[in-house]
């Protein structure tokens, strides 16, 4: 039983709650809706007009039968059993006809038009790619999934996650291919969820995965859609959260958050060595500032000399530590990145550019800072931007940072110990059941290295385990 008072108090105060009185039949019903999610035309033409239409005088149930059988003209139409489900009808955009006698309501979907239309990913640049990126609406999103992939196949099962935000949520998989376990897993942990909102992007990672304490991502996140659609064909089950242009895919691997989107958008021979180069860079941003540090303060032998003497000659007159120094820049550029990614654009490069030439210029003519510990600095930077995963290259500038402390103190025996430590720490991550770092034999650490070319790309990744393990026929 659905009691109108009731509802209304449920919205009482609220600014946008909307209600009319319709005669129809000679009975007098109640019409409920938000201004702003319903579009009030189609309320008026679709709803309002077929009731005032309706001259014959008919008992109330008669007329809600015929509403609910096409007197009212509405593709999608709800009941509501209760006064709590029409409150959630109204919140989703739909538009509630209240019967007072019989207690009886029915929800029509009247959404307003899209708020912002599909454009190109911002975050993950395309070349060669498709140009439409997720947008804050879900049924946008879904549709756009199915415009990729039109198989009957795809599954979309959809709930509702916090007590006050009531967001919806998507899990994506193909049926027969994904191993059902990872479905099953997802809408465990998703069932578990207990939090008013969830509204952010790092609620929904925390409670899905676990929130273990790792800055390493368990969740792989992209606004391409063909990128999550490729993802889905792979084997991984996807998360869609309403209110957030982007997707999610799980479980995932270190070995698939160095894969770029666009290796599969190049030829095969380009994109093979672009990868290669990419784990290269990895090293060199991981390692370069602490084994530096180490070698500057504790093992000078093993630099050649001129080298050495070059070194030698940029600190004479600076007075801090090597230590200091490669950890001081590795700070301030961190600083200079979150100053440029917070502020407008175009000020945002001003700052950078001022901070990167002008500052780090007269630093080292002021003698605060050598060259040398500079460019190890700039070139360790860039490096970790080639990364293809964002989080990810958050977490390794983290460990970067340990790294230059640990060969600053303890020499190379310190960056060992650490890198050891990052690949225990490492080892023990899963992703919805699945290892962060298995399976790595030797056929992984090829296909990790070099893309095969599509035509002889036979099986999937045997890491997601999916049931329908052969790509081609």
């Amino acid at each position: 039983m659905v009691d109108g008072k009731v509802l209304a108090a449920r919205f009482a105060g609220a600014a946008d709650f909307e209600t009319r009185k319709v005669i129809s039949g000679g009975n007098e019903l109640e019409i409920f809706f938000l201004d702003g999610l319903t579009s009030s035309g189609d309320i008026a033409d679709f709803i309002v007009r077929p009731l005032h239409e309706a001259r014959q005088e008919e008992r109330e149930e008669t007329l809600f039968m015929r509403a609910e059988r096409g007197l009212v003209w509405c593709a999608s139409m709800k009941k509501a059993s209760s006064t709590d489900e029409a409150a959630e009808l109204l919140v989703n955009g739909f538009c509630v006809i209240l019967f007072p006698k019989t207690g009886k309501a029915l929800g029509c979907e009247v959404k307003t038009g899209e708020k912002r239309s599909p454009s190109a990913p911002e975050a993950e640049n395309t070349v060669k790619g498709a140009k439409d990126a997720f947008t804050e609406t879900l049924r946008t999103n879904t549709s756009l999934i199915r415009r990729h992939l039109r198989t009957p196949e795809l599954r979309l099962e959809e709930s509702v996650v916090g007590r006050r935000s009531l967001t919806k949520i998507t899990v994506c998989w193909v049926e027969g291919l994904t191993d059902p376990e990872l479905p099953a897993r997802m809408k465990k942990r998703l069932g578990e969820i207990d939090i008013d909102g969830l509204l952010s992007p790092a609620a929904v990672e925390e409670y899905v995965t676990g929130s273990r304490k790792t800055a390493f991502p368990l969740l792989e996140f992209t606004e391409r859609t063909d990128h999550f659609c490729q993802g889905l064909l792979d084997g991984q089950v996807g998360l869609l959260v309403d209110g957030l242009p982007i997707g999610y895919l799980a479980p995932v691997s270190f070995g698939r958050l160095m894969r770029s989107p666009e290796d599969r958008a190049t030829d095969y021979l380009s994109a093979s060595m672009l990868r290669i180069l990419r784990y290269l860079a990895l090293g060199v941003s991981l390692l370069l500032p602490g084994i530096y540090a180490a070698m500057a303060m504790f093992h000078q032998q093993m630099l050649p000399t001129k080298l050495l003497l070059s070194i030698i000659e940029s600190k004479q007159d600076v007075p801090f530590s090597t230590l200091f120094e490669v950890v001081g820049l590795l700070c301030a550029f961190e600083l200079l990145q979150q100053a440029g990614l917070h502020l407008p654009q175009a000020i945002g490069t001003a700052v950078s550019i001022i901070g990167g030439l002008v500052v780090g210029t007269a630093a080292v003519d002021a003698k605060l800072v050598s060259p040398a510990a500079l460019i190890v600095t700039a070139s360790s930077g860039i490096c970790g931007f080639t990364l293809p995963n964002r989080e990810l290259s958050d977490a390794l500038r983290l460990w970067r940072l340990g790294l230059t402390v640990l060969g600053g103190v303890f020499g190379l025996f310190g960056v060992t110990a650490g890198l050891l430590l990052l690949l225990i720490k490492l080892a023990g991550l899963e992703s919805l059941g699945r290892s962060y770092l298995a399976p790595f034999g030797e056929a992984e650490v090829k296909g990790a290295l070099v893309r095969e070319r599509l035509a002889e790309q036979k099986w999937r990744d045997g890491m997601l385990r999916p049931i329908d393990e052969r790509n081609q026929r």
